[in-house]
Parts: structure tokens; sequence; C-alpha cells
């Protein structure tokens, strides 16, 4: 029998970030950074002077393929969140970048990630022009991969030594997933 509460899954809400959850964002973002500092390219201490305000660019519609969706409580507390920017460039304008899977210390393993990935890859689906998502994670922390995986996407190759924290390298492990074949791509 599973110990996990399933209340805290079923009553989990996923919608966009707006600016008015700028300083929830910032809260939950300076505490992943501050707890899990291999988890990220950013770091805490550049990170925390920073004013909320300066995350709400990050806040688009889906529609724009920039944006940040954001797991709430019951209560409306921001348990998690998980980003999604497109590239910019015309010639990759078909590619986004996920960024940003953080969950608050408090609610993680009660499969808060694993439903941002899907609303996220779902979002992204909508997305005109969309077809491929990518991401790096740090190779060493294999429930999060294997999180990747279960939602479709697969590795493409590993960057060794890619951050370094108090003088310790973590690879960090680059994977796809394909939002709609292109019939001009072979498998990638």
């Amino acid at each position: 029998m599973n110990a996990r509460p399933t209340t805290a899954i079923s009553s989990v809400q996923i919608r966009p970030l707006v600016a008015a959850d700028a300083v929830a964002y910032k809260a939950l973002r300076d505490e992943a950074l501050r707890t899990a500092p291999d988890a990220f390219t950013s770091d805490y201490e550049s990170s925390v002077g920073r004013d909320a305000s300066e995350y709400v660019a990050r806040f688009g519609t889906v529609e724009s393929g920039q944006f940040f969706l954001g797991a709430f409580d019951a209560a409306g507390q921001l348990l998690g969140c998980l980003g999604c920017e497109r590239e910019q460039r015309t010639k990759q304008r078909h590619c986004a970048v996920l960024v940003g899977m953080m969950v608050s210390p408090g609610a993680q393993r009660q499969g808060i990630g694993q439903q941002l990935v899907a609303a996220c890859v779902a979002a992204a689906c909508r997305v005109p022009g969309l077809t491929q998502l990518v991401l790096t994670v740090t190779a060493s922390n294999t429930h999060v991969v294997h999180l990747y995986e279960q939602a479709g996407f697969r590795a493409w190759g590993l960057l060794p030594r890619a951050i370094v924290v108090d003088g310790v390298g973590f690879d960090k492990l680059h994977m796809v997933r394909v939002l709609i074949p292109d019939s001009n791509d072979t498998d990638p």
C-alpha cells in the first residue's frame, strides 16, 4: 500500500505564473538554490539579492512558448514550478528549453514534479510551430532523470563537470522530447 498522502497530489492546481506570483516564485527559487545547489546552474549567493520583479519577464503566455507553470496547493501556496523558454533565433524557434524545475522540499516525492512536466509538455504541444523540448538535468539525480524519461524525454549527450559546486564537478545529462515529428527529420 502506498504510504504517500493522495490528497496532496489531487489537490494541486497547475496554472501559468503571472506577475502577482513573483514573490512566491522568488521564495521557492531561493529555497531550491540553497537546498539543492547541484541541481541548478544558477547559485544562491548571486540570486538571493535579486528583486522578485526581475523574474516577471519569464512569465509569458503559454502561446508565446515563454512561460512558467506553478503547482499550487488548496491554500494557494506555490509548491513547485517549471519553465519553458522558446528559442528566439529563427532557425531554432521550433525548440524550447525546459528550465527551473523546482518542488519545495516539503512537497517532494508526492507526484508534483511529474504533474508539472506533464502539464508543461501538454502546454508546449499547443504552441504553434514548437516541435521539440530540450533540457539538462544533473546526471547523478537519477530520480529526476527517471521522471523525465517517464515523460518521454531521452538522453542525447552528457557534459562532464558542467557545473562545479564547492569544488565538486557535476555532469549534466542533455535530454530531448519530440512533440510533433517533422517528416523531414530523422529520429533525434
